[in-house]
């Protein structure tokens, strides 16, 4: 049995060859339904494995999103840890413990900008970051649907894709 693309090309031979009228109609009539059921069971095939493959993929989305809901269990399961530990060490008055394994220490981070509130109204230019425009592509098709003028800025395209049902 042929592949798709060679059953694409035979059928586009076979309506060539009859827009030339070069062939008999009824030996184009069994050449074209030959091509079209074989076109049929190679399409359905495709859709076999395309189905496959999409539950092969919700499948691995749904593992993904497992994976990640028992990562971030244990990321939190660790801060809590630590969080308890620091207290611990606090409440003893211990900066640093030395354990057979480990050394256990409260240091010092780094300083962290807190800004007060009411900053946006008193924060002087030169500590704001410039940032690009950004287009509000949904906005355009509303009012392009609505029947505003955007002639030589933006319009509508349709295209088409494949659907399997």
């Amino acid at each position: 049995m042929a592949n798709i693309y060679e059953l694409t090309e035979s059928i586009k031979l076979l309506w060539d060859l009859m827009d030339q009228g070069e062939l008999d109609d009824d030996v184009l009539k069994d050449a074209m339904m030959n091509s079209q059921e074989d076109l049929k069971d190679k399409l359905e095939g495709y859709c076999k494995f395309i189905r496959q493959m999409e539950s092969d993929v919700d499948g691995i989305s749904a593992e993904i999103k497992r994976l990640q809901d028992r990562k971030a269990v244990l990321k939190n399961t660790i801060e809590r840890s630590k969080k308890v530990m620091q207290m611990a060490m606090e409440t003893a008055g211990e900066k640093k413990v030395k354990g057979q394994i480990f050394t256990i220490s409260i240091q010092a981070n780094p300083s962290s900008v807190v800004m007060d509130e009411q900053y946006l109204e008193n924060i002087p230019e030169k500590y704001l970051i410039p940032q690009e425009p950004k287009l509000d592509r949904k906005k355009i098709a509303e009012d392009i649907k609505a029947g505003e003028d955007l002639n030589g800025i933006a319009h509508l395209e349709q295209t088409e894709s494949l659907r399997i049902k």
